[in-house]
């Protein structure tokens, strides 16, 4: 009862000094990454801990599932405990680690499930048995060993957040009720608590905590909703006792102008965008790049974390040289500025697309050891 009414209080106050006056918070204390100073770079774990057929399909092929999501998966597949373990042990090897370091990455971003960090309700079929945390602490391994840095994604909330695949479940999103809001709240604890029992030597090794992957906000009310839940998680993070590592929220697409007024500096916040340029047709290439140039003068009172983004375009990018000049402008772009680097979607896929895949532009060139330092290609 104490720790809850210590909580109630600090969400209070949070509240009335988001609207009122900067947080005179220590935003380093304890933590190893300073996003205020350094520039991520690096990639997604994606289809790890969340599946996403769309980016391999072998776990469903393996029961012989048509399930698009792992909800459902989950609930048809009798042995789905032992095939996703047997996907964890696998998607994500030492070997993945050696090739993000041989071109000099520093972070991975970690997408995983509220599932993993707090028990289901009935009738939600997910698999929540201990053995994605166990697997994110084999990761923080690889990471502590090539001195790279663990952004963990909390990229699935009660009633999804979005309605999409890659929050775990196909459909309605039912998040932003007060019961979600609160389970959302609830796993946010739960991960804080899992991250400060964590040995040292890999909970340095973690640089924050995001806690909602694209929400998708469809009224005024959802918006409401959602800063409540930023606002609450946000003190969630902050009273974390022993790892002070910064709260990462998405802008849910709204735009950085949106959150002008959120979380004044110097809060121990980062916003995190995800732009794309393939589910619109921008005309040309031409046109892409010089958008993509638009992000090199963005500004914003908290750092700028681009924690998804890609090759993927249309028009697509139809030669090596445009592929490089695309993959260099967006290095470029976000980390200049207020950015705070970028995490490539994904590191790896089994669809032999080299847009969202990592380790293929590694092997072709694309991305090489001075990408990240040099991007010589970058038309901005």
């Amino acid at each position: 009862m104490k720790a809850s009414l210590t909580l109630l209080m600090t969400t209070l106050a949070l509240a009335w000094q988001v609207h009122a006056r900067p947080l005179a918070l220590n935003k380093r204390a304890g933590t190893a990454w300073n996003y205020w100073s350094q520039k991520a770079w690096g990639a997604n774990l994606g289809n790890w801990l969340i599946l996403e057929r769309w980016m391999d399909s072998s776990t469903f092929d393996a029961a012989g599932s048509s399930a698009q999501d792992e909800w459902t998966f989950s609930a048809q597949v009798g042995n789905a405990a032992q095939l996703l373990q047997n996907h964890w042990d696998s998607w994500v090897t030492a070997d993945d680690f050696n090739t993000l370091a041989s071109v000099n990455a520093n972070h991975v971003r970690i997408p995983v499930g509220y599932w993993a960090f707090i028990t289901p309700d009935a009738g939600e079929p997910y698999i929540s048995n201990g053995g994605q945390k166990k697997a994110i602490e084999r990761i923080l391994g690889y990471c502590a060993q090539h001195g790279i840095y663990a952004l963990i994604d909390l990229h699935g909330l009660p009633g999804s957040q979005n309605g999409e695949a890659h929050s775990g479940h196909i459909g309605s999103i039912g998040f932003f009720s007060d019961y979600n809001i609160q389970r959302g709240v609830n796993t946010v604890q739960a991960a804080m608590d899992w991250i400060n029992g964590l040995d040292p030597s890999l909970q340095k090794m973690i640089a924050g905590l995001e806690v909602a992957n694209e929400p998708r906000v469809n009224s005024d009310s959802d918006k409401s909703q959602l800063r409540k839940f930023y606002t609450q998680a946000y003190a969630v993070v902050s009273n974390s006792n022993n790892f002070k590592i910064p709260m990462v929220f998405h802008d849910a697409f709204l735009g950085v102008g949106y959150w002008g007024d959120f979380l004044p500096a110097p809060a121990n916040a980062v916003i995190d965008l995800h732009p794309y340029w393939a589910y619109s047709d921008y005309g040309s290439s031409g046109t892409i790049l010089s958008d993509v140039c638009n992000y090199k003068t963005q500004t914003f009172h908290l750092p700028v974390l681009f924690g998804e983004w890609s090759l993927a375009s249309n028009p697509g990018m139809s030669t090596t040289l445009l592929q490089r000049q695309f993959m260099d402008s967006q290095v470029d772009a976000f980390q200049s500025a207020g950015g705070a680097g970028a995490t490539f979607w994904a590191l790896k896929n089994a669809i032999n697309s080299d847009a969202w895949s990592f380790e293929q532009l590694v092997s072709e060139g694309i991305i090489n050891s001075g990408t990240f330092s040099l991007h010589t290609n970058t038309q901005c």
